[in-house]
């Protein structure tokens, strides 16, 4: 985030890329709930909080981000269920949708990504390779795994539940996305919190939130910040100006994107920019404050040149190289030139791994904060 003062109100209408093989950008439609909603794995309105339903999901007057709709059980008055960019469905009776129809492409029943390599299927999400059930060699190198929905391990790994009734580790299917795929349902709720703060008291600009543990050596706190960052991941979370901070995603601050109104105002949109996202790993994941825009965060810890890089590292881009007061974007180096990273387009699939230079020529400086 760059200081800079922008105000605007205006609808949320974006568009995000679905990344199954021949299909076309879709559009996502923002509506507001009406009522505090549950998100579900299924279009059951009896279903029980649990594995099949996430209870609050959806406050009163947030608004809710609808990839693709299908009909189901009449509830609220409509026969139609909207599936969010969080893949959980709700009832679009309770939404500010003025449509008794669908108004979105209807969701498909699967869909299908060509898988990296020969995968066994597996009987449960997070299984080896070889556990009990598992099917060697079920999908080959190329061939398309049809995948109905997906969920979170343990680990907080994604994983892939196949119309062939077995889990595959998502990160072995191309579905051209680190995160979940809009468009494809969950299959529980692990790993879903329920919504945020209320709209009516809800946090615009920096979040607060307890620190995290300090405890441990340098290597165990630049992975707790990775796996902080990653937490985020898949999450739904919008590139917003000026959102996320210390207590974790937040809604932004009056901002036009590019200064045109029709792409709307980040105020309404709930997310993370890139030095928020950056902040909350560091707070939440080692307790350290390493300041709340792009160019605090270019002067902390010690400068190392880029081609010394190392997991851990803050990278910067900017309009002069090393210049603090000109930084325009800043990530968390992963590795294997990816870093990780809050950035537009302002849609689900916001917070994510990216190649490192995705952005340009970043600064022949990193900065390393433990080490």
């Amino acid at each position: 985030m760059r200081k800079t003062v922008l105000t605007a109100v205006a609808a949320l209408t974006v568009l995000v890329p679905l990344t199954s093989a021949g299909t076309a950008q879709a559009e996502v439609r923002g509506f507001t709930a009406t009522t505090t909603l549950d998100g579900r794995t299924v279009k059951d309105p009896g279903v029980p909080v649990g594995q099949k339903r996430v209870a609050d999901m959806y406050l009163k007057g947030q608004k809710v981000n609808v990839v693709c709709q299908d009909t189901g059980p009449e509830y609220g008055g409509k026969n139609v269920w909207d599936l969010t960019t969080e893949g959980l469905w709700i009832a679009d009776g309770y939404t500010s949708n003025p449509s008794d129809t669908m108004v979105l492409p209807r969701c498909a029943t699967s869909k299908s990504f060509p898988a990296k390599v020969d995968l066994n299927g597996r009987r449960n999400k997070g299984d080896a390779a070889t556990a009990p059930g598992s099917v060697v060699d079920r999908y080959r190198a190329g061939q398309q795994v049809p995948v109905k929905c997906q969920a979170q391990a343990e680990s907080g790994t994604i994983w892939d539940f196949t119309t062939d009734d077995l889990w595959v580790p998502d990160n072995y299917v191309t579905t051209g996305t680190s995160g979940f795929v809009p468009g494809l349902p969950r299959c529980d709720t692990d790993g879903i919190e329920p919504g945020e703060t209320p709209p009516g008291n809800a946090v615009h600009g920096r979040s607060n939130g307890p620190a995290g543990p300090t405890t441990g050596t340098n290597a165990q706190k630049v992975q707790r910040v990775i796996d902080t960052a990653k937490s985020q991941i898949g999450k739904g979370y919008l590139y917003s100006w000026g959102a996320g901070g210390k207590g974790g995603a937040s809604y932004g601050v009056h901002h036009y994107p590019d200064n045109d109104p029709s792409q709307g105002d980040d105020y309404n949109r709930l997310g993370f920019d890139c030095s928020g996202l950056t902040l909350y790993a560091f707070w939440k994941g080692a307790g350290l404050d390493i300041g709340a825009w792009t160019g605090a965060q270019n002067t902390k810890g010690r400068a190392v040149a880029i081609a010394d890089r190392k997991p851990g590292d803050l990278v910067f881009w900017g309009r002069s190289d090393n210049d603090s007061d000109a930084t325009t974007h800043v990530a968390l180096y992963l590795g294997d030139d990816k870093i990780l990273e809050a950035s537009p387009p302002r849609n689900g699939q916001s917070v994510r791994i990216s190649e490192l230079n995705s952005h340009g020529t970043p600064y022949t400086k990193v900065r390393r904060i433990f080490g």
